[in-house]
């Protein structure tokens, strides 16, 4: 009588755990996050300190890649992208698309460069450390801060 309780609540346990990792990394990253600075990872070379004018939203399963002009008007050039939760500690990101022209066009890859994106889809490892965020992927060291 109590093994046929047993099973299915290792059953249900299974599948809660299973879940767990993609629930607080989805977590951890939901937010506005201001770009301190995208290091080339094989020359170690900091790119560019973007003094607060790139942003990357995120929120559940979607990021978007934001550009403020030192004009001080807000966001254009908005792109939008499925994530992938790839690992506990991964998020994969890629085709993205603009939010401005309802999603239909896919953004050449030259205009991503800025946000540190070099490859149609990139892994980043992700560490998050209260109000910073370090996403790291083959290429490229992407520092955040939240905004």
């Amino acid at each position: 009588m109590k093994s046929r309780h047993i099973l299915p609540l290792l059953v249900s346990l299974l599948c809660f755990s299973a879940c767990k990792d993609s629930y607080y990394i989805e977590h951890d990253l939901h937010g506005m996050w201001q770009v301190t600075s995208i290091e080339k990872l094989d020359t170690n070379q900091v790119v560019e300190m973007y003094d607060g004018q790139l942003y990357y939203f995120f929120q559940r399963t979607m990021v978007m890649l934001g550009y403020k002009h030192s004009d001080d008007s807000w966001i254009v050039n908005r792109y939008v992208a499925h994530i992938d939760f790839v690992a506990s500690d991964s998020v994969g990101m890629g085709d993205f698309r603009g939010a401005d022209d309802k999603y239909e066009e896919k953004i050449p890859l030259k205009h991503l460069h800025k946000f540190g994106l070099y490859q149609d889809y990139t892994t980043f490892c992700v560490e998050k450390n209260r109000q910073k965020l370090i996403l790291t992927s083959d290429s490229v060291c992407i520092r955040l801060r939240k905004y």
